[in-house]
């Protein structure tokens, strides 16, 4: 084992539980609103499940040189959209149209309905990166600008390729998450003002102001106004979030964080089952869940396998989510002995911290 002058430099970083319930909240929508297109899982999904994404990555951005966020996002998103696109195709739609295939996005057939967000996503995140330089009044200048070609050409951005004009106009979203965390520190109460920030939102959808978004069709709701309300639940959603799950244990945390590190596949393939399911006849409800359970059954197990990365875009886990949990309390532990008894008496003493890690 590498030794360190403190044992606390080993700690593992958890993940924000908060951030991964959130994850794992949307991806739930996502699959409801493909199974149920109507009222009233439309006006309660439709305006929030897609862009909290987009928000998502903007408040937890790292600066990266572009170059280099261009290469980690294409590994964690374009090569499972690539391998899932021959996989589905191969398997349900086949090559008999290539191009449709090629040019993504809208473009795609049944069993692909998620794949659209993928490179729309993608282009949004590097464009977002592209002005984070610059001051903030700036990117929100710019957002805005982008947003409005969006409402302007709604019946044509969707038909850009891999829905490339739609991520363009849902750069506003990365720059919203951007700003929460910007401003986040400067909040007396966080969880009190997510709360009033998802009751105005939850009332401007209830009284019809705020009309649905479905943005892979270019549709941004109701001018304005639609936009600002899956703002307001996705900001509001991460301050309500992060008051209510503070106290989360490490070994909850650890499967929290599981389940959302293969959450991106069951986005790729929940459309493929769901067309498979309703083929055969299978009711809304039954197919909703195997939608949901099967899906995510295959990615815990491919997550601990080399094609990890490849299928669920994120590096393989070869630890068991529990065991990895109980490691870090034993770390935690072990640095409120070191603050404890002070890291002198530990340094005199290496089996001693052997036998605590």
């Amino acid at each position: 084992m590498p030794q360190h002058s403190s044992p606390v430099a080993q700690q593992p970083r958890r993940r924000d539980p908060s951030i991964d319930v959130l994850r794992i909240v949307a991806i739930v929508a996502v699959v409801a609103g493909h199974v149920w297109f109507a009222e009233p899982v439309r006006l309660a999904t439709y305006t929030w499940h897609v862009p909290i994404f987009f928000v998502l990555s903007g408040y937890l951005a790292s600066r990266l040189r572009l170059g280099e966020l261009v290469r980690r996002r294409a590994l964690s998103l374009l090569l499972p959209y690539g391998a899932w696109l021959l996989v589905i195709a191969a398997l349900l739609v086949g090559f008999a149209d290539p191009l449709r295939l090629l040019a993504g996005g809208a473009h795609l057939p049944h069993g692909f309905t998620a794949f659209w967000f993928v490179t729309a996503f993608f282009v949004a995140i590097v464009a977002a990166a592209a002005i984070e330089r610059l001051a903030l009044g700036w990117q929100w200048a710019i957002a805005l600008a982008l947003l409005g070609a969006g409402f302007l050409a709604s019946d044509v951005i969707a038909l850009v390729p891999f829905d490339a004009g739609v991520g363009l106009a849902c750069v506003v979203f990365v720059v919203a998450g951007r700003t929460l965390r910007i401003v986040q520190p400067s909040l007396t109460r966080p969880a009190t003002t997510g709360a009033v920030m998802l009751g105005v939102a939850v009332a401007l959808i209830a009284s019809g102001v705020s009309a649905p978004l479905d943005l892979k069709q270019g549709d941004f709701g109701t001018p304005v106004v639609s936009v600002v309300t899956a703002i307001l639940i996705s900001c509001g959603g991460i301050l309500v979030a992060q008051g209510a799950l503070a106290r989360v244990g490490a070994r909850a945390s650890a499967v929290i964080s599981q389940l959302a590190l293969c959450g991106f596949m069951v986005v790729l393939t929940h459309a493929a089952v769901l067309s498979v399911l309703h083929g055969a006849g299978v009711p809304r409800w039954e197919a909703f869940a195997v939608a949901l359970v099967v899906p995510w059954a295959a990615a815990l197990l491919v997550l601990r396998t080399p094609l990890a990365l490849v299928l669920c875009g994120v590096p393989r886990q070869r630890r068991h989510p529990l065991v990895a949990a109980d490691a870090g309390a034993r770390s935690i532990r072990m640095d409120g002995a070191v603050r404890h008894t002070g890291t002198s008496s530990l340094r005199d003493s290496p089996s001693r911290v052997l036998s605590l890690r």
